[in-house]
């Protein structure tokens, strides 16, 4: 049971914000659910001006996977985070200081 409640709560949790981003998005991009299904953290992906994004979810919030962590396509290979949010409007404050919305 407590297996089932955790993969409930990071679903939620994915598809909250994917919502959010999606609507903050709404004219720039299109933000699409890339979570694996055996997968601890859940994550989206999206593509503006030509920069394919990653965006990893927390899976835990206690240890190194405690934040939100954005790759670009370069930087999801080299495993070096473009930033890491403490929250998914501390995301969205990155892409509006860059003028992406």
């Amino acid at each position: 049971m407590t297996n089932e409640i955790s993969t409930f709560f990071w679903n939620a949790n994915a598809n909250n914000c994917i919502a959010i981003l999606n609507y903050e998005f709404q004219s720039v991009t299109k933000v699409v659910n890339d979570s694996y299904g055996n997968d601890a953290s859940p994550s989206c992906a999206f593509n503006i001006d030509g920069i394919d994004y990653k965006l990893f979810f927390p899976s835990d919030y206690k240890d190194d996977y405690s934040q939100y962590a954005l790759f670009d396509s370069t930087d999801y290979m080299n495993e070096i985070p473009l930033g890491e949010f403490i929250t998914i409007a501390d995301v969205l404050n990155y892409f509006k200081q860059i003028n992406v919305i």
